[in-house]
């Protein structure tokens, strides 16, 4: 049976489901993904011990860890990220259901997406439902967007028995520390449709065998690609893993690959040659040399690392990401990118600067040929769905560097300011999707929103506003403005 198939039955079963169901969330952040930085706070400032670095993050285990926290004594944003994340769980806990309306229109495209910044379409208005019962949960959310499209993102249900998971739909996701952008999974394009076999907990295990790794969280997943791009259904398997070995150290091991699809090799014997990393002979005499075979698929992996520590009576997170587009000799990443960061905190504002390097080169170390990030010959259309590649946000080829900070106030507002700098393509060879004009562009940006609670509503408002200079052409100051209302039912 094919995914599409397997998702359409998903969202009947959904759809059926939900009008039924008693209410509680799966993941922490479905709706409202700013509950993420609350658990991110908590976690930093000692008062949860759990992993991450892996977005959605799955409720139960932060369930029972916030049973065991004492407030007295919290700084300001600490005890609000405690406040929100115990809101959220009473409602969940006692609602009979819970829906949602959102609307959202916008002037343009946002063309540079973090975490939780901006919106995916000039015009949405997305109706969903979250829904549980004993083992089963799931979300079901139907999405009109502007021209007519509609889509299921965002759906999804899931079984759990004992500490796994198994899920099958899209969800957004985010592997790793980074606050502005991620090189291997971000919520830059749409969600991947895909089956997921994943820990239902992110706390440490009770298990003497495991209770050494701290707390830790594995997901592994095989996801299908949209029909329009030039290998149609393009199979792509995702697996992370991280855990907090030791205090204030969490480590990330990420792994994807591209395999599959119309044209290319599929079925079991060459998933077997994609997950054994087998090397093939593509010459035509079926005669290769040392160092002439090549690897089925096209593969992206790597390591990230987050530290924190206290200095000036606040916690500091210096955190990185290292991400590799191939392989030599087996399975020794090379062509590396790299991404960079430290947060800290004042007052209710949580602070981060942060760069990356998507810039990388490719083959031998010296070698002074780029534009492989990203690329590859068998998927021309690289590692990107509906033109967006799901990590970096600034696409391959491009240095950046971003200082934001996520402000929250005393009546649950909040508020993200980001400024970055960015060099896209600077060779001016083979333009990532990520230029709208051009061949190579130097940009200044700052961008930000606005988000408040009014009754059952959650009211948002941001925008951006660049300063774009080209080299051929003439430069251009670019802004975009755009709303999001989201209703609680």
């Amino acid at each position: 049976m094919k995914l599409n198939t397997l998702f359409s039955c998903t969202f009947l079963i959904a759809s059926v489901a939900s009008s039924n169901l008693a209410h509680s969330s799966a993941y922490i952040g479905t709706q409202d993904k700013q509950l993420h930085y609350d658990l991110q706070t908590l976690v930093e400032w000692g008062y949860l011990d759990a992993a991450m670095t892996t977005f959605p993050v799955p409720w139960k285990g932060v369930a029972i860890e916030l049973k065991n926290v004492t407030p007295e004594g919290m700084g300001f944003r600490p005890l609000q990220a405690y406040m929100r994340l115990n809101h959220y769980l009473r409602l969940y806990k006692r609602a009979e259901s819970r829906k949602y309306l959102t609307l959202q229109g916008a002037t343009d495209e946002v063309r540079l997406r973090s975490f939780d910044d901006g919106v995916e379409d000039t015009g949405k208005v997305t109706l969903s439902s979250e829904f549980y019962s004993a083992r089963l949960s799931g979300q079901l959310s139907v999405n009109y967007a502007a021209g007519g499209k509609k889509n299921f993102d965002n759906s999804f249900i899931a079984y759990q028995y004992d500490n796994w998971n198994l899920r099958l739909g899209s969800v957004d996701q985010w592997w790793g520390p980074g606050q502005s952008s991620s090189l291997i999974m971000s919520n830059n394009t749409r969600p991947i449709k895909a089956i997921s076999f994943s820990r239902s907990t992110n706390t440490r295990s009770q298990s003497p065998w495991l209770a050494w790794m701290g707390p830790w969280f594995l997901t592994l997943q095989l996801g299908q690609l949209e029909n329009d791009r030039s290998v149609s259904r393009t199979n792509l398997i995702m697996n992370r893993f991280n855990a907090r070995p030791v205090k204030g150290l969490e480590i990330g091991l990420s792994w994807t690959t591209m395999w599959g699809g119309e044209g290319q090799a599929n079925g079991f014997h060459t998933l077997y040659e994609v997950l054994t990393f087998k090397g093939i002979c593509e010459a035509p005499s079926g005669d290769c040399t040392e160092g002439g075979e090549t690897k089925r698929g096209n593969y992206l992996a790597g390591i990230d690392l987050t530290y924190t520590t206290r200095f000036l009576n606040r916690p500091w997170t210096f955190y990185l990401q290292r991400i590799g587009e191939d392989a030599v000799n087996g399975y020794r990443v090379t062509d590396n990118a790299n991404l960079f960061g430290v947060s800290t905190y004042y007052k209710g504002a949580k602070i981060f600067l942060e760069s990356s390097d998507t810039n990388v080169e490719c083959g031998p170390s010296g070698s002074a040929v780029t534009n492989c990030y990203y690329e590859n010959n068998s998927y021309p259309d690289g590692y990107r769905m509906y033109g967006r590649t799901f990590g970096s946000t600034f696409d391959s080829d491009a240095k950046q560097i971003t200082l934001g900070a996520n402000i929250r106030f005393e009546g649950g507002e909040t508020a993200e300011v980001y400024i970055r700098s960015a060099e896209l393509n600077e060779d001016g060879v083979r333009p990532s999707p990520v230029l709208t004009e051009g061949d190579s562009e130097d940009l200044l940006e700052v961008s930000g929103f606005y988000q408040k609670p009014v009754g059952d509503w959650l009211l948002k408002a941001g925008g951006s506003i660049a300063n774009r200079k080209f080299t051929n052409a003439d430069d251009e100051v670019d802004a975009v403005l755009y709303v999001k209302a989201q209703f609680a039912f």
